[in-house]
């Protein structure tokens, strides 16, 4: 009920912002200015048309916003992106960047299709255990949390027992379970699994074959192994997780990813010792979920971006437009411009 409200309310700032011609009207001042800015997009999974999943996008609603977004913006790989940002007069137009995160199935037999035929390149970030048959630990809550309402189970009865001495459901039990030390979440996990046996379906993984596939299209990008919150984890647990996604693919793809994705991304959901982490692992740059777009002289490290799920080109251009933007300053300035463009094999060397 709340969430609903909720979507309402967002609608509704969403409509009197672009309908009264503000979106518009900060697009041709930045212009003007010559404030251009990288916009990356942060989608999960991707479904066939008709009612979707909280999270999932329907292919033809995938398809609406893509065209939406050529109308009025350069849709550029993440690669390019980057190098643009590396240079401190890259950007001379607004660009999009495409990005999914996890590795849905959905990436291959539905978002692929589509990209495929609207010539648009995007990055797919990995969460290499879901790949080698891991269910992600969230999606299990979920299901669990589903199954418990159905039963009749009292799931924040179970959960209590593992928390820090929370006294009140939370409003989103998953939510709440993101904050707890990966052991205890396990604990719980578990214990909500045995008590709830008849869980509705897992949602599936990509494959490996797959992931080969749309390699020559897409650029593959690592989201960690278990996709924890690396800042509930100590330096060698969050070293580990960066880098053994990073070598399991290049082990599968035969190739390795430059770019990182921090799982949840949120601003408390990474912190130095995560970005030197993913430094020292060898990666060019990292995705963030901090909603906001990108100015040449960005932190590479902690590039923001808009989260989009099933919802109209009008809240589209809303985000875009900065309406639901996250009121954080940059972390710094880009570092070593040369060797980074050098890297990735644009700008100058």
């Amino acid at each position: 009920m709340i969430n609903r409200a909720r979507r309402v309310l967002v609608r509704a700032a969403a409509t009197g912002f672009v309908g009264l011609g503000a979106a518009h009207a900060q697009r041709r001042l930045r212009r003007r200015r010559g404030d251009h800015r990288v916009f990356m997009l942060e989608y999960h999974d991707v479904g066939p048309d008709g009612p979707v999943d909280e999270g999932t996008v329907s292919a033809s609603r995938f398809r609406a916003h893509l065209r939406y977004l050529r109308r009025y913006h350069r849709l550029v790989s993440l690669s390019e992106a980057v190098a643009l940002l590396a240079q401190a007069d890259g950007l001379h137009e607004d660009v999009v960047v495409i990005t999914l995160d996890d590795g849905y199935a959905g990436t291959f037999e539905y978002a692929w299709p589509v990209l495929r035929d609207e010539g648009v390149p995007a990055t797919v970030f990995l969460t290499t255990g879901f790949l080698d048959g891991t269910p992600l630990w969230f999606d299990v809550a979920a299901r669990c949390v589903r199954a418990a309402r159905r039963s009749g189970l009292d799931a924040w009865s179970v959960a209590r027992g593992y928390g820090t001495g929370a006294s009140h459901a939370p409003r989103d039990l998953v939510a709440w379970m993101k904050r707890l030390p990966t052991e205890r979440r396990r604990a719980l996990l578990g214990d909500l699994e045995a008590r709830c046996p008849e869980l509705p379906p897992a949602r599936r993984p990509l494959t490996w074959e797959q992931v080969k596939a749309m390699r020559g299209d897409l650029e593959i990008g690592a989201h960690t192994v278990t996709h924890p919150i690396l800042t509930s984890s100590n330096a060698l647990e969050q070293r580990e997780e960066i880098e053994r996604s990073r070598m399991r693919i290049a082990e599968c793809t035969g190739a390795s990813p430059i770019f990182f994705a921090y799982p949840n991304g949120g601003a408390g959901d990474f912190d130095e010792t995560t970005v030197t982490c993913v430094r020292d692992a060898g990666f060019v740059a990292a995705c963030t979920t901090v909603r906001g777009s990108n100015r040449s002289g960005c932190d590479r490290f902690t590039l923001r971006r808009l989260g989009v799920g099933e919802e109209p080109c009008l809240l589209l251009a809303a985000r875009l437009g900065g309406l639901f933007d996250d009121p954080q300053r940059d972390r710094g300035a880009v570092r070593t411009v040369r060797p980074v463009a050098a890297r990735l094999g644009t700008g100058p060397a």
